[in-house]
């Protein structure tokens, strides 16, 4: 009977529990660095949304083209550092589970500059320009990244 008994808490523990504990969900972060050039014209195609608002503010850029694109998925309160040229990367941390409208917190430490907290909207890119140029002449091109989280979902539950 002992044994019955034990086999049965244990069996209730098990059905009793969620599949993964909160928080345990892996987040998808995915960051690209972009490159803007003055001189060149030809604009990749899955950038000419943002294309287009970059170049509200600065006409001049005209050229927008996808260096480097990574992704990884990373546990709560884990930190990732995402190359976005050769010699330039972003540290992304994700700081919070999703609240009720899915979204994540993440904070990310662009290259040469300060670090930024925000709620990022799952699924949607953040982007951002930095102060990192690459090439020099008619080959310089500002540097901007795009990061991402994912999946999606209602949230807590």
């Amino acid at each position: 009977m002992p044994r019955l008994l034990s086999a049965l808490v244990i069996l209730l523990a098990v059905v009793g529990s969620p599949a993964c504990p909160p928080g345990e969900e892996p987040i998808e972060v995915k960051v690209i660095g972009i490159l803007a050039s003055e001189h060149k014209t030809e604009v990749d195609p899955r950038l000419a949304g943002f294309a287009k608002c970059v170049q509200e503010k600065h006409p001049s850029l005209t050229g927008f083209t996808v260096h480097r694109s990574n992704d990884k998925k990373l546990k709560l309160g884990e930190t990732h550092k995402f190359h976005l040229t050769d010699t330039e990367v972003v540290e992304v941390t994700v700081n919070k589970e999703r609240n009720e409208e899915g979204r994540i917190v993440l904070t990310i430490k662009p290259p040469k500059m300060n670090q930024v907290t925000y709620e990022c909207v799952c699924g949607k890119f953040f982007s951002m320009a930095t102060d990192h140029h690459e090439g020099k002449g008619k080959e310089k091109a500002q540097l901007f990244l795009a990061v991402m989280a994912k999946p999606c979902g209602s949230g807590k539950k």
